[in-house]
């Protein structure tokens, strides 16, 4: 017997249609494979989409392809990820359960001081499963602490336990930003944890928790997993084969697309230093249908992070063919230019501070940006920039009414 465990796809994540093609492409791949293979049941503990409710493309998409894995008699059985979780079943997940093409695990039968779960038994195998959502904002831990583990423990035969989150006991350098929560909240003595949330393929053993597993991201639900994937990280899936117990526990790659990876150390440099750096840098590569992954990092010892030529350098690598430019210059900072912290006794007078201290740094031709209305605009400008999301307002028209806010302020149309 077998079953294939998938996580984190991120469906409908890329904006682009060439990596929306490739996002695409990688996951229907797998799903070929499940299929071709014939393996008995698929597991995805969360974010098979970014959103609860991805855009119509991407639903279409997803429906089509589990109909044929449907079709082809294999049951998946799903969690809730942090993406595309939603306390009121308000999800594509949702329909796709509704017509049988998804199973939810969390199976609630009672609630008092614990939250008691039933098991999902699969027809085929007699695999028990069960499992809990991933929550938003870090919730994990207390959702968590009120599960009535005894009751799933007691329970005799071959386990399976879905979950979407970190665990404390992998934390990383990388990773340790990120929400997680003790090992010791999951039911013990289980066979299996498929679990969902980070990023990258691992498979650990621990006392009373064996073979707990992350397959990773399949393509990438961040733009940090594409720097990965160019840095040669392999992405893809996890085949289990098993009887009573487990007896293999395998992870296969998948490969998505070609990458060029591009790294510049800034510091200690002129900005046209840089600049002539990267273009030589480039003009050695051979971009066609690759994803470029340029990161800059280092202070400058002379010229403004503006002067780099980001722009034109995308441009260039787009016309010799290249299927997508990533650029992450976010360690990227300036000797000439630092944003000084200035002190006071409230939050007001902290912002009246800090704004009036930096914009005594710049030389602008505009001088009603400058002195006390530069400061009066830059408060402003900050007020707009932080307004809340207003009840049932769409995210675009969110983003568009700030932006008009934010013009209007400029006096900009």
């Amino acid at each position: 017997m077998r079953f294939a465990h998938l996580a984190d796809i991120h469906l409908g994540f890329q904006k682009s249609e060439s990596l929306q093609k490739v996002e695409q492409e990688t996951f229907e791949r797998v799903l070929d494979d499940c299929i071709t293979s014939r393996v008995d049941f698929i597991l995805i503990p969360g974010d098979l989409f970014h959103v609860n409710i991805p855009e119509m493309r991407v639903q279409k998409f997803a429906f089509r392809k589990f109909k044929q894995v449907h079709d082809a008699g294999i049951p998946v059985y799903v969690v809730y990820g942090s993406h595309d979780f939603s306390p009121v079943s308000n999800s594509v997940i949702d329909l796709l359960v509704e017509v049988g093409y998804l199973v939810k695990v969390t199976r609630v039968i009672g609630v008092d001081e614990l939250i008691h779960l039933d098991f999902t038994v699969d027809k085929k195998t007699g695999a028990q499963i069960a499992g809990l959502s991933g929550l938003k904002a870090g919730k994990d831990s207390m959702y968590y602490e009120k599960l009535d583990r005894k009751s799933l423990e007691s329970v005799p035969g071959f386990k399976i336990f879905l979950f979407h989150g970190g665990l404390d006991e992998m934390k990383t350098e990388e990773t340790s930003q990120g929400d997680f929560m003790p090992l010791s909240l999951l039911p013990k003595n289980f066979d299996y944890y498929a679990g969902g949330h980070l990023h990258s393929f691992s498979h650990h053993n621990y006392s009373d928790y064996p073979n707990v597993v992350y397959p990773g991201t399949l393509f990438a639900g961040y733009h940090s997993d594409l720097e990965e994937n160019a840095k040669g990280r392999k992405r893809g899936y996890v085949v289990v084969d098993f009887d009573a117990k487990i007896n293999a526990i395998q992870f296969v790659p998948v490969p998505n697309v070609e990458y060029e990876h591009v790294e510049i150390d800034a510091h200690n440099k002129l900005s046209k230093s840089v600049n002539s750096e990267m273009a030589e840098r480039l003009a050695s590569i051979e971009p066609e249908d690759k994803i470029v992954v340029i990161h800059v990092d280092g202070e400058l010892s002379q010229g403004k992070t503006s002067e780099i030529e980001f722009s034109a350098f995308r441009q260039e690598l787009k016309e010799r063919g290249a299927l997508e430019v990533k650029i992450n210059q976010s360690g990227l900072t300036s000797r000439e230019y630092r944003i000084t912290e200035a002190s006071g006794k409230n939050k007001d007078e902290i912002e009246n501070n800090t704004f009036r201290e930096n914009i005594g740094e710049l030389r602008l031709d505009q001088k009603e940006l400058l002195a006390e209305s530069g400061v009066a605009i830059a408060k402003k400008l900050l007020s707009v920039l932080n307004a809340p999301i207003l009840e049932n307002e769409k995210k675009t028209d969110y983003a568009k009414r700030v932006e008009d806010e934010a013009l209007e302020v400029l006096d900009l149309k």
